[in-house]
């Protein structure tokens, strides 16, 4: 009952940011930036802009990976919106096929807002290659020789050997991922990160859409509720007060 009761509270919370169209502030993450800036680099060097980490084989958007996939997609979307503006190749690699039609929107779009989108449709092929191993995006880096590697979604052993290829030639890099496990391995190996949730406040930074506005703030409303009835059950135990607290949680 208590779940259901909590599941109902974030709900109406959530349902309430959106509709009451009250501002919810988002701090610009210095990611964004980083990005930018990748992608002027890649410019000046006449070198393309690689993208990855839009699912696997397996796993797409209907998988429990989907909302990391979408968070890379943001990203894309706002990188290939820099490329567009800069004449910079963006290279988004794909590896499940329910990814492919909303990459193929989301780069459309972005190149059409910037008044270029025949350059995308010439070139759609390449932007959007099809790799399903580990081996043919290790030998894409070596092809194109990338300026900027973003590599932001769902990852698990492969994120090694991919993020350090494409640092062993010369690509800043810009890592993210919601699956912790893999989150030492970017640290050590990209020259910028997003630890964890981050990648969807990114997201949420982009699109300012109220509905990702108001799931991050939900999400950080109930986070701090629960860290109050953590402080809350040590202060009664430590006082041998708890039955009540338990009570409740066991309902």
């Amino acid at each position: 009952m208590l779940d259901l009761v909590t599941l109902a509270g974030i709900w109406a919370v959530a349902l309430y940011l959106i509709y009451s169209k009250k501002e919810i502030w988002i701090r610009r993450l210095p990611a964004l930036d980083f990005i930018e800036e990748a992608v002027g680099r890649a410019a000046e060097m006449g070198r393309p802009v690689v993208c990855q980490g839009f699912g696997s084989g397996n796993s797409g958007l209907q998988s429990s990976i989907a909302p990391m996939i979408m968070a890379g997609l943001a990203v894309l979307g706002h990188a290939a919106r820099i490329c567009a503006r800069h004449g910079t190749t963006i290279i988004a690699t794909m590896r499940s096929s329910s990814v492919v039609p909303v990459a193929d929107e989301v780069l459309r779009t972005a190149f059409r807002l910037e008044g270029k989108l025949d350059e995308y449709l010439a070139n759609r092929e390449e932007m959007l290659p099809w790799l399903q191993t580990q081996a043919s995006m290790v030998a894409l880096a070596h092809r194109v020789r990338p300026a900027a590697h973003i590599i932001i979604g769902a990852f698990w052993h492969e994120s090694v050997q991919i993020a350090e290829t494409y640092g062993s030639l010369g690509a800043v890099q810009i890592g993210g991922t919601g699956r912790l496990y893999q989150i030492p391995f970017f640290a050590a190996v990209c020259d910028m990160n997003l630890i964890g949730e981050e990648i969807y406040a990114v997201g949420a930074y982009i699109n300012q859409t109220p509905q990702m506005l108001a799931s991050m703030a939900t999400q950080d409303y109930f986070k701090v509720a629960g860290i109050v009835f953590i402080l809350l059950g040590v202060i009664m135990t430590t006082l041998g007060m708890a039955t009540p607290l338990l009570n409740l949680f066991s309902w």
